[in-house]
Formats: C-alpha cells, sequence, structure tokens
C-alpha cells in the first residue's frame, strides 16, 4: 500500500469545504446557536481525521521504507523525504 499523506490531506480538506458550503446553504433556516455546534461538530471531526492520518503515516514510518512503497533498503532520509 502506497500511503500518500498530502494526497490524505487534501481529500480531508476537500470533504470539510464540501461540508461547510452544505451548512451556509441552510445558514438561513436553522438558527444560529445551532449553526455554531454544527460548524464546531465538523471542526473537530477534520482535527480527528488529520490526527488519523498523522497517527499512520508515523505508524508506516517505523515500520519501514517499504511501507510507504519504498524499497527495502532505501535509507531513511529517503523515507523523510517521501512526506
Amino acid at each position: 500500500m502506497e500511503f500518500i499523506k498530502n494526497e490524505l490531506i487534501d481529500e480531508i480538506l476537500k470533504r470539510y469545504f464540501k461540508t461547510f458550503a452544505i451548512t451556509l446553504d441552510t445558514a438561513e433556516f436553522v438558527p444560529a446557536k445551532y449553526g455554531k455546534k454544527i460548524h464546531r461538530y465538523i471542526f473537530k471531526n477534520m482535527k480527528n481525521k488529520f490526527h488519523e492520518v498523522n497517527r499512520e503515516y508515523k505508524r508506516m514510518r517505523k515500520a519501514g521504507g517499504e511501507a510507504l512503497g519504498l524499497p527495502a533498503s532505501a535509507p531513511a532520509s529517503a523515507v523523510c523525504a517521501k512526506s
């Protein structure tokens, strides 16, 4: 499995902005109090996804370069350069 951190982060941001845009479309029908709660919930979930991606990336780095799609003989500097 090739783990590409930047592509995953881009996907998280696309989904976050899409969800945020949907909430803006309904803002005139939903009271501001609930809108703020919804935005906090969306932001909290986005932060959790970022942490999840970072945890998985660290786990892959500890497993070695082959987990990142690099040859087993790749030096540690090559693994860091991939991020």
